[in-house]
């Protein structure tokens, strides 16, 4: 079994980052959300008391359907997941995107969406190569046409002290979801393409996604229900790199045991 298709299975199966200008603010939706006491919140713009709100909102509420993609890992053993909230329309009202990299840093992004804009991303970042000032938080506002409305980051020696820190102005910082839409959507580089199998002692897996340099794979575990992914299995060569469409869920054991189980699997024809 190649090193490559290991960390592949491992990743699989573990205990699973001023401007203030009014004419870019956008309208945005706050039925039954709480706007804080003006007289007691600090702001740097004059809407900032509405988009937090919103923000807590999407947070704290319980009527949003959590979804999530394939969990990811590149050659270089980098690993990458995308989880979804979705609102009664299946609109996205926020996507975090959560990134390990084997250069020893941990990256979560969150974008937040007011019908189809994103009004609100923060990056929180964890460098354990960093003996102090490791915790990092960047988050931007955002108004119409995607124009960043105001920036600012704070440092800390950990999470606890990073919540604590007052942020500060920072030169505009931009996101883009577009990578995190990629992933939860299984599109581009996160595409569901057979690249093989393994079997070990108690599973058998498919490994699904992309090939080449910049290629992202992802193992799936499945049995005899699934009569594709058994034949595929058997006939590697014939339907390498076929597309498919790929369903599945996170399974744990009694033992915490954690894996990706194989519920639905399609071969799309190209």
């Amino acid at each position: 079994m190649c090193n490559f298709i290991r960390s592949i299975i491992c990743f699989c199966i573990v205990v699973l980052l001023v401007g203030c200008q009014n004419q870019n603010r956008k309208r945005l939706s706050f039925d039954n959300t709480e706007i804080p006491d003006a007289s007691k919140y600090e702001k740097v713009f004059s809407d900032q008391d509405q988009y937090d709100s919103l923000v807590k909102k999407i947070d704290s509420s319980k009527e949003f359907k959590e979804v999530y993609s394939l969990e990811y890992g590149d050659k270089k053993g980098n690993r990458c997941m995308v989880t979804g909230l979705l609102n009664s329309k299946n609109s996205v009202v926020k996507l975090m995107l959560e990134e390990s990299r084997t250069d020893g840093v941990n990256l979560v992004t969150d974008f937040y969406f007011s019908g189809k804009s994103m009004f609100f991303a923060r990056q929180r970042v964890t460098d354990f190569n960093k003996d102090s000032m490791g915790f990092g938080e960047v988050f931007s506002y955002f108004g119409t046409n995607k124009k960043i409305i105001y920036s600012a980051s704070k440092l800390a020696n950990s999470e606890a002290e990073l919540t604590d820190t007052k942020a500060l102005y920072v030169k505009k910082v931009d996101f883009d979801p577009a990578k995190a839409l990629s992933i939860i959507n299984q599109k581009g580089p996160f595409e569901t393409r057979f690249q093989g199998s393994i079997d070990t002692e108690a599973y058998t897996f498919i490994i699904v996604g992309t090939s080449g340099k910049n290629g992202q794979n992802s193992a799936l575990a499945y049995n005899k229900n699934y009569p594709l992914a058994e034949t595929m299995a058997k006939n590697e060569s014939k339907y390498l790199n076929k597309k498919l469409r790929i369903d599945f869920t996170k399974v744990t054991e009694a033992n915490n045991f954690s894996y990706q189980g194989l519920t639905g699997i399609k071969l799309i024809q190209e």
